[in-house]
């Protein structure tokens, strides 16, 4: 199936590793320009090199900050000159504190709004007028917490919910100026991030890794962690032309993980 991607330009962010890493792969074997953006040098570089092995296009590495509003701004200019515009915004950043309510500070609220609410928000602020000018596509990585809450995740679970009443509700604005605006939801992946969960879900718990990723997974009806590139295959997806009617709305992606409407 031809996608329709061949010449698009997309910048991800949160682009070196797990999802955003696959969906820079998987972009850039359609055809598309890609630039990842990403906090460490040393993860860009790995999915730099990566992504070139397999595709022997290397896509464009920018180092930057999302939680703050001036590498968010340096972050999209670098991208659209270097590029020549973007059609293409991807957010894939942040992530959200866990624990016990009464255990969590302000600042670990302060600090999961800002990483993941605010810094896709940010994204799609600087990166709006350019993806206007070609009619455009955001898609934004959130998650199931948004909509399945959890008494250990509550960060989490506001932050995505936060997310999706701004996908949702910035489709609404945007569809005037021809720009799709989408979300994905994924449950558990196969990620750096996931490993983490379930060692904070063990110290919580007072049981071990091994069981309290078995207890995490006993809530996903397939059974398992997805792999990036079934959460990246969908956004490439959504992104592209054969998508071209979606917009305002959330994808589940979880294993039947989400048992709300």
């Amino acid at each position: 199936m031809d996608l329709g991607l061949e010449g698009k330009r997309a910048l991800i962010t949160g682009g070196s590793r797990g999802i955003g890493r696959a969906t820079a792969l998987g972009l850039v074997r359609e055809g598309a320009s890609v630039a990842i953006a990403a906090r460490e040098r040393a993860g860009l570089d790995d999915a730099v090199a990566e992504v070139a092995e397999h595709t022997g296009r290397p896509p464009l590495a920018i180092q930057g900050d999302c939680t703050v509003a001036a590498d968010v701004a340096r972050m999209i200019q670098e991208a659209r000159t270097a590029m020549g515009g973007i059609d293409i915004l991807v957010n894939s950043v942040g992530a959200a504190k866990g624990g016990h309510f009464l255990d969590l500070s302000e600042d670990d609220w302060y600090q999961s709004l800002d990483s993941k609410l605010l810094g896709e928000i940010r994204c799609c602020r600087q990166a709006l007028p350019f993806l206007r000018v070609g009619g455009g596509v955001i898609v934004n990585v959130i998650g199931h917490r948004g909509k399945q809450p959890e008494a250990r995740a509550l960060p989490a679970g506001v932050t995505n919910a936060g997310l999706i009443n701004f996908t949702v509700g910035l489709a609404q604005e945007e569809a005037r100026h021809g720009v799709r605006v989408v979300g994905v939801n994924p449950g558990p992946v196969d990620t750096r991030r996931i490993h983490s969960v379930f060692e904070t879900e063990a110290r919580l718990l007072g049981v071990s890794v091994a069981a309290a990723r078995e207890q995490w997974l006993s809530q996903v009806p397939l059974g398992r962690v997805a792999r990036p590139q079934e959460v990246a295959d969908l956004i490439v997806f959504l992104a592209s032309d054969r998508a071209s009617f979606i917009s305002g709305t959330v994808v589940q992606v979880d294993g039947a993980a989400t048992r709300c409407v």
